[in-house]
């Protein structure tokens, strides 16, 4: 199948829907994190909590687009499957790292693929041709391949397809990530989207339509690096990257890694799958003291009117009696949300200003991806003593809705280094 637009759908969002006896086919993807059966709303009309207490979103389905090649629905020696599959995401939009909803069940049983949508937007929509993609009925609940052979859309005269022999390749180095993390290629412009990961230091894009792109290199989902390229029929050109390398600094602290993640923190590892007030959630803000916790303690987000704030404590030689610098790293902010700092009591970090504003909700809906702020600020030696000091981090942010749909920003990490 392959869905073909010239302008913006109203009401914004462009998806492959199909609805399905739910007796049939039960279990959605990630079951039963969009299960709705029995629950009420309380956030929206998509977001519920179930009478345990427990809460459920069509949100909380979602996988990466660079992962989310196969998701599906299943029952009794049955699966349905949506297989995006080759080209399927080039006109979308949001890039590798985009996020949406995948199946949702309540009186019936809901797979959807979607193309386009606002949720969490970061650019423009692309138009064209969508896909092609498929949908598969199986007698397995394990997930079929995702290879699909659509090369007969070539003879079909569709509007919009671009066949293989039409396309061109990027191939090259990537380098300067360490092996801990993934490292990821993105290319895109007005009318494509593309990406890949790197193997071993080098990687190969998928085919893509001829025309000049913007290159970005990601540790994870931090951007490390970006270039531009050209991309012509038939050919495979020559593109190395290399990560920046990062300035040579003296560190007192750092909690956790910049690497566009906040899945090493405090409720980090629930987050994609359920609400910040599920009471399968630790309690949120918390103290972090260096040399004994680790990022665990730390939580991965921190708002305006929920959340309460994080305490660091450290320790300070006379020799580190310096200015020093503090250094935030978020992955997604709501309603103005940014960091608060305030050091010792006494000496209080300047408002760095709304960051650009993304209206969509993301962190109650298990979204944490958007610009990937960090925040800087010059702490004077005055601010800081020998021995004991302490750091309180929180937010500030419009209030006009008052708990974690205030303004809130998820943390990608944090350091504490020599100015």
């Amino acid at each position: 199948m392959a869905t073909y637009i010239t302008g913006e759908v109203d009401p914004g969002e462009l998806r492959w829907l199909a609805r399905m006896r739910k007796a049939v086919l039960p279990r959605g993807w990630h079951d039963p994190v969009s299960d709705i059966t029995g629950c009420t709303a309380f956030e929206g009309k998509d977001t519920f909590r179930c009478p345990n207490g427990e809460t459920r979103c069509k949100f909380y389905s979602s996988d990466r687009f660079i992962d989310d090649i196969v998701h599906g629905v299943t029952g009794s020696n049955v699966g349905v499957w949506m297989i995006m599959s080759g080209n399927a995401y080039e006109t979308s939009s949001g890039g590798p790292f985009f996020r949406d909803i995948n199946t949702q069940a309540g009186d019936q049983q809901e797979l959807y693929f979607y193309m386009n949508s606002g949720h969490i937007r970061t650019e423009p929509w692309r138009l064209g041709l969508m896909g092609p993609y498929a949908m598969r009925f199986t007698t397995s609940t394990s997930p079929p391949s995702g290879n699909v052979d659509t090369s007969f859309f070539s003879g079909l005269s569709i509007q919009g397809y671009v066949p293989d022999n039409q396309r061109g390749r990027v191939s090259g180095s990537a380098t300067g990530v360490s092996s801990n993390f993934e490292t990821v290629l993105h290319w895109y412009n007005q009318q494509a989207q593309y990406w890949t990961k790197a193997s071993g230091g080098s990687y190969t894009s998928p085919l893509m339509k001829p025309g000049s792109y913007t290159m970005k290199m990601y540790k994870n989902e931090f951007l490390v690096a970006q270039s531009s390229v050209t991309v012509s029929t038939g050919n495979t050109v020559r593109k190395d990257i290399a990560a920046t390398p990062e300035p040579s600094r003296t560190s007192i602290f750092k909690i956790g890694e910049f690497d566009g993640q906040p899945f090493e923190f405090k409720n980090g590892d629930k987050i994609l799958r359920m609400h910040p007030t599920d009471p399968r959630m630790s309690t949120w803000g918390g103290t972090y003291t260096v040399g004994s916790s680790s990022p665990r303690d730390f939580p991965m987000a921190l708002g305006s009117d929920a959340g309460g704030t994080a305490t660091i404590n450290f320790s300070l030689s006379s020799s580190q009696v310096r200015q020093l610098t503090l250094r935030i790293g978020t992955t997604l902010s709501f309603q103005n949300g940014r960091p608060t700092v305030r050091v010792n009591g006494q000496w209080s970090g300047a408002d760095p200003g709304a960051p650009v504003l993304i209206d969509s909700r993301g962190l109650t809906r298990g979204g944490y991806r958007g610009w990937g702020d960090v925040y800087t600020w010059n702490i004077p030696a005055s601010a800081l003593r020998t021995g004991s000091n302490s750091i309180v981090i929180g937010a500030i942010g419009s209030k006009n809705l008052g708990g974690w749909l205030a303004g809130n920003y998820i943390v990608d990490a944090i350091e504490l280094y020599v100015s």
